[in-house]
């Protein structure tokens, strides 16, 4: 089996949507985003009008820059070590062999969430496939924000590190 985009992405976001979305996440992300994309577990990828890429961790509630300008972005997600800690593909390679496959409008949610101590595959943590639900990304991402509001986020709030490697599944390009 090889994933496809349609397996790591979830692209087709109508702005209701992108607007309903994002607004769980107040006081994290301000001004002016639209929507790249989101990895299948909700963690969003976001585009400023000053060019650059920002990502907002849907496990910590964090967001970063994780390019200067879109061309660079779309360089690095069309790269394999990217797609393995961005797009998680190595665990939805595994959800996928396991039959777990969100439909459209659906997503990846984990049991427990980080901030209530499971495991963050963000930063390489391995979560096993029996504690990984499919959920409403609307929901996701309203549980996912209240919980590390209440929570004050993941015991171990660290961003993940780029570090390529080379035995996961890519998607196709």
């Amino acid at each position: 089996m090889r994933l496809t985009w349609a397996d790591l992405l979830i692209e087709e976001i109508t702005p209701e949507d992108f607007r309903r979305w994002i607004e769980n996440w107040e006081g994290g992300v301000s001004g002016q985003i639209a929507p790249a994309f989101m990895n299948k577990f909700g963690t969003w990828f976001l585009r400023r009008p000053e060019g650059h890429v920002e990502m907002l961790d849907v496990f910590t509630g964090s967001v970063e820059r994780l390019a200067e300008t879109y061309e660079k972005f779309i360089a690095e997600v069309n790269e394999r070590w990217w797609q393995e800690m961005y797009l998680l593909s190595e665990l939805v390679f595994q959800l996928h062999q396991a039959g777990k496959v969100p439909g459209s409008g659906q997503c990846y949610a984990l049991a427990a969430h980080p901030a209530f101590g499971g495991p963050n595959p963000m930063l390489g943590q391995p979560v096993d496939p029996r504690f990984v639900t499919i959920m409403d990304i609307g929901l996701w991402q309203s549980l996912s924000a209240q919980i590390i509001r209440d929570t004050g986020g993941p015991p171990n709030n660290e961003q993940p590190q780029a570090s390529p490697s080379t035995n996961q599944p890519s998607a196709d390009g």
